[in-house]
C-alpha cells in the first residue's frame, strides 16, 4: 500500500509538471484515470471529494476547524487502542435499525484513523440490501462489492480512493435481494480473510447492515475480528439495544457509540 501511495504522489507531481497544473480549487471533484504501477499493476481510482462536499454529506473529520472532529479522534484513539490489546485488524460497525447512523460513523472513523501515518484504511460498504457509503462520499459507483461477487470484476476496479490519504473505498455497488447468502458466499469468505492478511498495517471497517432488520450482519461477524454497536439517543429504543448486544458476541464488542447525543462536548481546546 505505501509502494502505491508513492507512485501516486509521484504521478501527479509529474502531471503536474508536464502540464503545469495547479491543485483544483475546494468545491470541484478531481476525477483520475486508473493510474498504474511502473510494473503495470493497476493502482486505485481516484476521486477527489472536496471539503465542502464532505461537510454537506456530514463527513466531517478530516475537516479544519470543525469541532466535532475532535470527537471522532477520541473515537479513534479509543478503537485503535482496543483493536491493539487484542491484535485486531478488522472492525465492524453496526447498529440495531436503520437510521441510526452507523454508516456516517464508520465513515467518519475512517477518515479519522486514516488521519494517523501508521496506517491504511480500508472502508468496505457490506450493507448490500440498502448500500450507502457511495452516497455519503458522493461518489458515482463504477464497480462494488457485488459486481465482483457476481458480475467477474476485479476487485481492483471497485476500489476508490476519495482523495484522502491512505484511505480507500470498496462501495457496495448494485443492492443485492440474496445478500445473507452472497456474505456467505466461498468468494466472500476468501475475500475477506485476502483483505485482512495483505497488508499488516492495515485496518479493514465494515459498514454492516442493521442487526435486527435481516440476518446480514449475524451471517458475517465470523469474518470480523472485533464489533462497535452504533445508537442513537432519541431514536434507539433499549429493548432494541438489549436485543442487539444478545446477538453480537461480548467477546468481540470493543464499545458502543451514542450518536447524535445532546451532551457531546463541543467546547474549542485551547
Amino acid at each position: 500500500m505505501e509502494r502505491i501511495e508513492k507512485a501516486l504522489a509521484k504521478a501527479r507531481e509529474q502531471r503536474r509538471a508536464h502540464t503545469g497544473a495547479a491543485p483544483l480549487p475546494s468545491g470541484t471533484h478531481a476525477i483520475s484515470t486508473a493510474l498504474r504501477l511502473p510494473t503495470g499493476e493497476p493502482m486505485t481510482r481516484v476521486v477527489s471529494v472536496p471539503d465542502t462536499t464532505l461537510r454537506d454529506h456530514r463527513v466531517i473529520a478530516g475537516l479544519k476547524q470543525d469541532l466535532r472532529a475532535d470527537l471522532f479522534r477520541m473515537l479513534r484513539t479509543q478503537v485503535m487502542q482496543r483493536l491493539a490489546v487484542r491484535g485486531s485488524t478488522t472492525l465492524g460497525i453496526c447498529s440495531p435499525n436503520p437510521g441510526e447512523g452507523k454508516t456516517l460513523t464508520a465513515a467518519n472513523l475512517a477518515v479519522s484513523m486514516a488521519l494517523d501515518a501508521n496506517h491504511t484504511v480500508l472502508l468496505v460498504d457490506l450493507d448490500l440490501r440498502q448500500p450507502s457509503l457511495a452516497d455519503v462520499f458522493d461518489l458515482s459507483v463504477e464497480a462494488g462489492m457485488s459486481d465482483y461477487l457476481f458480475d467477474g470484476a476485479a476487485l481492483s476496479d471497485c476500489l476508490v480512493n476519495p482523495g484522502i490519504d491512505r484511505l480507500v473505498l470498496l462501495p457496495a455497488g448494485r443492492p443485492l435481494n440474496n445478500s445473507s447468502e452472497a456474505l456467505t458466499s466461498p468468494q466472500m469468505v476468501s475475500l475477506a480473510r485476502e483483505l485482512k492478511a495483505r497488508y499488516p498495517d492495515r485496518f479493514v471497517i465494515y459498514d454492516l447492515p442493521p442487526l435486527l432488520s435481516c440476518d446480514d450482519a449475524l451471517v458475517f461477524l465470523p469474518q470480523i475480528d472485533a464489533t462497535l454497536l452504533v445508537v442513537r439517543e432519541g431514536s434507539t429504543h433499549s429493548g432494541d439495544v438489549r436485543r442487539a448486544l444478545e446477538l453480537l458476541d461480548e467477546r468481540k464488542l470493543i464499545g458502543t457509540v451514542l450518536n447524535h447525543s445532546s451532551a457531546a462536548n463541543l467546547r474549542p481546546y485551547p
